[in-house]
């Protein structure tokens, strides 16, 4: 976080993935820079502390094929998050959402630009 700040970016928005998920979050819930967090097919063993991340908005995505974490972990942190909040689940996409990778993109870049927007 310090780099980033350093190089001319005070605003972080942070995207993990799997177990990444639980470690933006932490980072979220520990950082007054960062503005926002993004989960990505996220175990639910880690973001425990969800609950204090707001009022910073969360961004919650699986896959519900997803072989390797099941899709109602990512449902179990985003029931446990404050606002504001969002959860996107995609039918027949799997743990690396390569399935569903032009719709999460768009979905997670619509999401992106409107939190740098209003934050």
């Amino acid at each position: 976080m310090e780099y980033v700040k350093s190089v001319g970016h005070p605003r972080v928005i942070l995207v993990g993935h799997s177990f990444g998920g639980a470690v933006v979050i932490s980072a979220g819930v520990r950082s007054t820079d960062v503005i926002a967090v993004a989960a990505l097919s996220s175990q639910n063993s880690g973001p425990e502390e969800v609950g204090e991340l707001s009022p910073k908005p969360l961004f919650v995505a699986h896959g519900q094929d997803d072989e390797v974490l099941p899709w109602y972990c990512s449902a179990s942190i985003f029931s446990q998050a404050g606002e504001p909040k969002t959860l996107k689940l995609y039918p027949g996409c799997k743990h690396g959402l390569d399935d569903c990778r032009e719709e999460l993109d768009r979905d997670l870049m619509e999401w992106l630009k409107t939190m740098w927007a209003v934050t």
